[in-house]
């Protein structure tokens, strides 16, 4: 995919990624054709409802669907992946979460003898703040996202902190590495570089003074910023946070002792994978042997701010 993105002669220098991109758009755009959106999900229907309320082509739609591939394999599933590394290589954060999770699931029993356990999405901010706190410590440490930006008129920039000024030139390109920022000391304190989910506690930012809870709201973005903050940022979180509960509280994972090491950044990803493949063993967790799994919405209203994934301006 990296190479892909680079469009220099792709038939060549990634043959098979190429072949690969083709027949998935031509799935795609069958898919549609034939009208399979219609047994989708909302999201799905949705997402073709604004394609087409837009006036994209069908060549256009099924490109979209690609790049939804592209984010939820380069960065959701990786993320999945290191925040459920950081608990359950943590006996004691993994209890914690757990406590918390399951304060947010109702088991019901069905006429057929099977049972349920639901999960009410909508209470992750007023229930789980612990597990909100690990998914932002783990994407401030995994997290290497660079944003990018033209400079379309000559500009200076002052630094508050100090007499320093930078004068920056047009036309040209600046880029901000998040991973820069995320672990600076400067911004988040001599413990910058180590994981602790308690910093993104709400009783935490609170106690903070104001100029530090600045500085930590401006030094992170995961998700970019400005016009160009991601889209998708809600959904990704949600998706996560709900894929990892479940994990927690209905399975027992044995066999990830400690984080693993992290790969080298590769270009187009902002979330880099593991040096190796991890080996684990998943059962079923004691009582929670057969039930089903259903995530729900609830009634609760969202205030994403609060989550985290939009700044507070401050």
């Amino acid at each position: 995919m990296t190479l892909l993105m680079l469009n220099l002669l792709p038939t060549i220098i990634a043959p098979k990624a190429y072949r690969g991109r083709a027949a998935i758009k031509e799935v795609f755009r069958k898919y549609y054709e034939n009208h399979y959106e219609l047994t989708g999900s909302t999201l799905i229907r949705a997402h073709l409802a604004c394609a087409q309320k837009w006036g994209f082509s069908a060549d256009d739609i099924a490109n979209f669907e690609i790049s939804t591939l592209f984010l939820a394999t380069t960065n959701s599933v990786p993320t999945s992946f290191w925040q459920l590394s950081y608990i359950l290589s943590s006996p004691s954060l993994l209890h914690e979460i757990q406590k918390e999770v399951e304060g947010i699931v109702k088991r019901e029993r069905k006429e057929d003898g099977t049972e349920e356990a639901v999960m009410d999405i909508a209470l992750f901010q007023s229930h789980c703040p612990l597990l909100v706190a690990t998914f932002h410590e783990t994407l401030r440490l995994i997290d290497a996202a660079t944003s990018v930006r033209a400079v379309v008129e000559p500009t200076t920039l002052t630094s508050s902190g100090s007499s320093s000024t930078f004068s920056l030139k047009s036309p040209s390109v600046i880029q901000l590495p998040s991973g820069i920022t995320h672990t600076s000391p400067s911004i988040w304190g001599p413990d910058a570089s180590s994981f602790n989910p308690t910093r993104f506690l709400p009783s935490k930012k609170r106690a903070l003074d104001k100029e530090t809870r600045r500085k930590q709201n401006q030094g992170y973005f995961p998700f970019g910023g400005g016009k160009h903050l991601c889209p998708g940022r809600h959904f990704a979180m949600m998706e996560i946070l709900a894929f990892v509960a479940g994990i927690v509280v209905g399975f027992e994972v044995t066999g990830m002792d400690s984080v693993p090491d992290r790969a080298f950044q590769k270009l187009g990803t902002a979330v880099r994978k593991p040096v190796a493949d991890v080996e684990v063993r998943i059962k079923r967790r004691v009582g929670w042997e057969g039930v089903r799994w259903r995530f729900e919405g609830g009634r609760e209203r969202l205030d994403f701010k609060a989550l985290g994934t939009d700044s507070d301006g401050e």
